[in-house]
């Protein structure tokens, strides 16, 4: 009789100690999810706002998708179209290195220059440049004529020229020289590209201001 009461006492000690053990986890730990709602692959799990249904939205494709990131997003991948990097400098940026004129201006010659860097090895390269200038002298005698150009690497993308007829009516009759826009297609490798603007001629001088809003040059680079 003593056996048999120890072994039920053993086994009530046994039954609470397995008990002790299956109780722990369901009390300390989350419920299982039962219930996927609108299941699909690569999808961004929302919940619902109980412990055991949850909420599968296709990632990005939904347009009521909003994603907080603390850090910095640096892809390596972009879609035709997409920009890759923007730079902008004035007149006033150390980076430009613009050139200073005086008074008498200058006839040829680099007016700015950069240094740039692409991201990418299939992108576009688009530089602009816009300054204010004045011309000196008149046309007084023949024809005058400036050209201005954007080049890449020596290579030039953008081509502008301003002539003054000494003609009834000969005011400027062609392009004015700046603003200027070009753009030079970079598949080699992302060695920096120097970036040049310059007068190539120009009849008469031509004064370029450099205050921090007289001009500016953009950089875009965009995926191809």
């Amino acid at each position: 009789m003593n056996k048999v009461r120890g072994r039920a006492l053993n086994a009530n000690t046994h039954n609470t100690n397995n008990f002790s053990l299956w109780i722990e986890p369901l009390s300390h730990k989350q419920y299982p999810v039962t219930d996927v709602v609108n299941p699909t692959n690569k999808a961004i799990i929302t919940s619902d706002g109980t412990r055991n249904t949850v909420i599968a939205k296709p990632g990005l494709t939904y347009n009521d998708v909003t994603i907080d990131i603390s850090g910095a997003v640096n892809p390596s991948r972009w879609l035709t179209g997409q920009t890759i990097n923007t730079v902008f400098l004035d007149a006033s940026d150390s980076l430009l290195n613009h050139r200073v004129t005086d008074a008498s201006g200058i006839t040829n010659g680099v007016i700015a220059s950069y240094n740039y860097t692409p991201k990418s090895t299939n992108s576009k390269i688009i530089v602009e440049y816009g300054s204010l200038y004045s011309i000196e002298g008149n046309s007084t005698g023949g024809t005058d004529e400036i050209e201005s150009q954007i080049k890449v690497g020596g290579t030039t993308i953008a081509r502008r020229v301003q002539r003054f007829p000494n003609v009834s009516g000969g005011g400027t009759r062609g392009s004015t020289i700046f603003p200027i826009c070009g753009a030079i297609t970079n598949t080699v490798n992302l060695n920096a590209r120097t970036i040049t603007v310059e007068l190539v001629s120009a009849t008469d001088a031509v004064i370029i201001y450099k205050a921090n809003y007289d001009a500016f040059m953009k950089v875009t680079e965009i995926a191809l």
